[in-house]
This record gives C-alpha cells, structure tokens and sequence, in this order.
C-alpha cells in the first residue's frame, strides 16, 4: 500500500470539500453532491489499488457486519435522506425519519457487543439482507471489507461473547483511504463552522428525513440536536 497515495487522497478530498462548501449553496441536495465528489476521488483510488491488493469477497445480501455502530457525518446523512426523499416521496420520508430516530434511541448507548448481542441489524437492510442505501452508504460502511464471510461470523461471534479481537482480514487499502477521507472531510466541515460530529447512520439520517429544512440549518452553522 502507497501510503503517500493515501495521504494524498485525503489532502484532495479536504481540498475538494473547502472548495464546494465555498462556492456551492448548501442545501441537501448540494451536500449530496459533495459526497458523490468524494465518493469518486475515492473510487480513483482503489481502481490504482496495486495487482497484489486483495479483492474482498463481500457480496450482496451478506450483512454479518451491518450490526456495529457506524460513525456518519451529518453531510453523509443528508446524501442519504437526498437518496431516500426522491424514492419516498415528503410524507413517508418524514415517517422514516421517526422511525430511524427511534431506533436510535435504542442503540445511542450500545458498544458494538452490546448490539451484537441484542441483534439490532442496521435499518436500512431490507429483507434479502441487502442494503437500501448502497449507492449512498457511509465512508464508514465501505471502508469495511473481508477476504473470507467467516471471517466475518466468528468475529462478530467473538465480539458477542468478549471472547476475542473480533479481528477480519481484510483489504487494507480500502479501509485506509476510506478513513482518511472520513477524517479529512470531518477536518474541511469543522473549518467552515460545521457540526463535524460523528453518529451511527440511523441518527444521522434520521435527522434529515424528519425535518426537510435540517440541511439548510446545518449549513448556516446550527448544531445538531443529537447527542
């Protein structure tokens, strides 16, 4: 792994993000479009991945892993409820806000065993165990990967029990550039007065869902109302 290669992708993505919040309004669909412009500098990065870079073995409808906490800025929750809202129409984006925001409540103080062992999956799986908001999931979510699914079952039983690192072999490059591109684009929103905290993504989304004009309140600098 080129580590400069990745340190330079962050550099890029914070430099990318100060430009767009400088010239763009901010509305959510604006914020949507910032993540889809790092969501392809990133991708620039993993196709450069060097031919002895592993290729995960993840597939659709396996979700082992979509029981943690997953760490999501407000920008990547507004992409989300971007996505959400063209598919769901106002009113039942507005229940699906409620809705997540409840399940929120539920996992707020929740380690990952603590989730594990209650069997509280991720919301936005769907029936198939596929994920709803691929397109639009957070860095935090592909920044994830394994190179075997049981892997993946024993540390998520290992977590479970306290009996174990809960480790997973995975690629490395795509969980390094995926966390430096969270960390720099976290470092841009804080430059400009923005709420930079991190929540699990049903809070995040949730947040934006419920209230249409959370996006605009964001961007003039407002602090979101969850702890």
């Amino acid at each position: 792994m080129d580590t400069e290669r990745v340190a330079e992708c962050g550099r890029d993505v914070r430099r990318m993000t100060e430009r767009i919040l400088r010239e763009t309004p901010r509305g959510e669909v604006a914020l949507a479009e910032l993540m889809a412009a790092v969501e392809r500098r990133v991708a620039i990065e993993l196709r450069a991945r060097s031919a002895d870079e592993p290729e995960p073995a993840c597939r659709p409808g396996c979700a082992t892993c979509c029981t943690v906490n997953v760490a999501t800025l407000a920008v990547e929750g507004a992409a989300i409820a971007a996505f959400l809202r063209r598919r769901l129409g106002a009113d039942e984006a507005r229940r699906r806000g409620t809705t997540l925001l409840e399940f929120h409540a539920r996992v707020r103080w929740l380690d990952d065993a603590d989730r594990i062992r209650a069997r509280l999956a991720c919301p936005f799986l769907d029936e198939r165990g596929a994920c709803a908001i691929h397109p639009v999931r957070p860095l935090a979510c592909r920044g994830v990967s394994s190179l075997d699914a049981a892997d993946c079952r024993r540390a998520l039983a290992e977590r479970a029990d306290d009996d174990g690192p809960g480790f997973v072999r995975m690629s490395l490059l795509q969980r390094a550039v995926h966390d430096v591109a969270l960390g720099a684009l976290g470092e841009a929103l804080a430059a400009y007065g923005l709420d930079a905290r991190t929540r699990d993504v049903s809070a995040m989304a949730g947040l934006f869902l419920a209230d249409p004009a959370r996006a605009s309140a964001f961007a003039g600098g407002a602090r979101l109302p969850v702890e």
